[in-house]
């Protein structure tokens, strides 16, 4: 059976962390450009939150990313105060982030509102809907046969001429139409807000809003790759009080998991970063002993060849590299004091 180095477990849970964090980042930022964030209590706590979470994510993935690349690079001096400053930053501002948003999930869902911006957007959609069916019914009372489908299309090619849209409404579309397709919902309360009362036909059915845009609910049928399904059951004010919560929910206990385990798993990590000093320490003693070892017998191979003969040269030490765990340790001495030592030893061949 093979064994799994206890290494190889610590750095599958540093993938696995900074592949999750990489993805809570994206659904944030994503988040934080659509500005939708419903108000708690009339405050912008949710768009904080989402503000902190994405730095909060940015650093940890930061944290994990760099002790990949140490555990990569072998034993440096570096790794163990690292490591040190990464679990105390861990413990002082990651997890009580993460705690907080689980606390934050389980306030009073009646303190929620729309953003006023966001709900103004709507309220002109419905007043654009409401006006539209007037101007048609006033049209279609007009006409002695609205039966055709040639007088249906000159009805709604007047109902644009005598509705010009102004582009506050364009931008309020904009907004309405980037809501209900992110989250799969059809106007304020549903489908009815823009006169689409009958449940089979509200999928659809469409309003033009100008020559080339309609006012419609978003559905697989209406648009391509999309996978909105029965959004007309759903209004956009119910979806943004839902999701919202139940993101910050999720975001907030996979967050929690996570550091709490990095808290636990640091004095392991730090261990490990002990033992590759250590044995980054051996190996600088033995290949101190064994260049000593060789300068030694070099040096007694000299005086057997030579027992009389003072001005030849001596054997060199080889120049040993500067300790990597210990700088204090053969490193006050320079490699000539160490010949001018050794040279000392002639006396004993």
């Amino acid at each position: 059976m093979m064994k799994v180095k206890f290494r190889t477990v610590l750095l599958v849970f540093l993938f696995i962390k900074l592949c999750i964090l990489f993805t809570v980042l994206q659904e944030t930022i994503e988040s934080l450009n659509s500005d939708d964030h419903p108000l708690l209590f009339g405050t912008n706590d949710i768009y904080l939150f989402d503000l902190t979470l994405a730095t909060i994510a940015t650093l940890s993935i930061f944290i994990s990313g760099f002790l990949i690349i140490l555990f990569a690079i072998g034993h440096t001096r570096l790794r163990k105060p690292y490591i040190i400053v990464a679990f105390i930053i861990n413990l002082l501002f990651v997890v009580p982030f993460f705690c907080s948003g689980i606390y934050l999930t389980f306030q009073d869902d009646l303190g929620l509102q729309m953003k006023p911006d966001v709900d103004e957007s709507f309220g002109a959609m419905i007043n654009f809907t409401e006006k539209y069916y007037e101007i048609a019914s006033q049209m279609k009372n007009n006409m002695t046969s609205a039966t055709n489908s040639s007088s249906l299309s000159s009805i709604t090619s007047a109902i644009l001429v005598n509705m010009s849209v102004e582009p506050d409404e364009m931008r309020q579309f904009e907004v309405v139409e980037h809501i209900q397709k992110r989250y799969c919902c059809c106007g304020l309360s549903g489908a009815s807000d823009y006169g689409f009362d009958d449940i089979d036909e509200a999928p659809k059915m469409s309003i033009r809003f100008t020559s080339k845009l309609n006012i419609k609910c978003p559905h697989n049928s209406l648009f391509k790759n999309s996978t909105c399904v029965d959004s007309h059951l759903k209004g956009c004010e119910t979806r943004l009080k839902t999701v919202y919560p139940t993101r910050i929910l999720i975001y907030s206990a996979i967050g929690s998991v996570f550091s709490i385990a990095f808290a636990l798993l640091t004095p392991l990590i730090y261990s490990q970063f002990e033992l590759d000093r250590r044995r980054a320490r051996s190996q600088y003693i033995r290949n101190w002993r064994h260049s000593l070892e060789t300068y030694v017998n070099d040096y007694r191979m000299w005086s057997l060849r030579n027992p009389q003969n003072k001005k030849e040269t001596p054997p060199q030490v080889d120049e040993v590299k500067q300790s990597p765990v210990s700088p204090a340790i053969f490193t006050n001495q320079s490699t000539k004091s160490k010949n001018r030592k050794l040279r000392k030893m002639k006396v004993e061949f």
